[in-house]
């Protein structure tokens, strides 16, 4: 809702590499206290953690009370989703599962208003709930961050076409889920680095920001000296279960 706030976006056209971290519990202390911690961002995990429209709304909200700006993973390349999510006011969206160049239209047109796109102009949040519908309508096509991810390898098999629509800001690489749709059974393998690398780099030559998911700061490293953009490190539930896990084993 704040309208000087910094801009993600904006940020990593002019040259900033970002890192942030997923926060899955429904809890807005939760997202509050990561976005203190020193985090550029932090991103909203609305696809694998059950979350409905209010409280990514609340989350979103919660963030915007700290020094990181709110990001959000939506659960799917849906237009209600997209829209709530940027109408509570998060600064983009990471959108799963894109495995074509019309899927990719479809996620542009959901969050750019006309003539760029079809979202719809409502009173939410971002707005100041109808306060400020000019001055958001104004900016927000030059300032939303609409992430697509490469997970599956018909997005693979896409690739060129997707980079191809105009409008998708960035490419956001998920390992995981990539290697399992590849078949590649070791996360760590050189033939999985290798074909995120390829993914990283033709994005940068096409002219796209690029994003990765990075289970640890080892990976994190490695992909932030390959000029990565957005680096997601992790969840608030993952870094917990270390944190008990560690103190346990400290205890014997």
């Amino acid at each position: 809702m704040a309208g000087d706030r910094r801009k993600l976006r904006i940020e990593m056209e002019g040259g900033r590499q970002l890192l942030g971290a997923f926060v899955q519990s429904h809890d807005p202390a939760s997202i509050e206290m990561f976005g203190h911690l020193g985090f550029d961002f932090v991103c909203v995990e609305g696809e694998h953690s059950a979350m409905g429209a209010e409280t990514i709304r609340a989350l979103v909200a919660a963030a915007e009370l700290t020094p990181a700006p709110p990001l959000v993973r939506i659960a799917g390349n849906d237009p209600v989703l997209i829209a709530a999510a940027l109408d509570a006011g998060a600064q983009g969206v990471v959108v799963p599962r894109v495995d074509t160049g019309p899927e990719a239209a479809a996620a542009v047109a959901s969050t750019r208003y006309p003539p760029d796109g079809g979202r719809g102009l409502g009173p939410g949040r971002a707005a100041a709930y109808g306060r400020r519908i000019p001055e958001y309508l104004a900016s927000a096509n030059a300032e939303v961050l609409l992430a697509v991810q490469v997970e599956t390898r018909a997005a693979v098999d896409d690739l060129d076409q997707i980079l191809a629509v105009d409008g998708v800001d960035m490419i956001f690489v998920g390992p995981g889920d990539l290697g399992a749709s590849l078949g590649i059974a070791d996360p760590r393998g050189p033939e999985l680095l290798e074909t995120v690398e390829s993914i990283l780099r033709r994005s940068k030559e096409a002219g796209r920001l690029t994003g990765i998911f990075a289970a640890d700061p080892e990976a994190a490293e490695r992909w932030r000296a390959l000029g990565t953009d957005l680096i997601v490190l992790g969840s608030d539930l993952g870094w917990m279960m270390a944190g008990v896990e560690s103190a346990l084993g400290s205890l014997g």
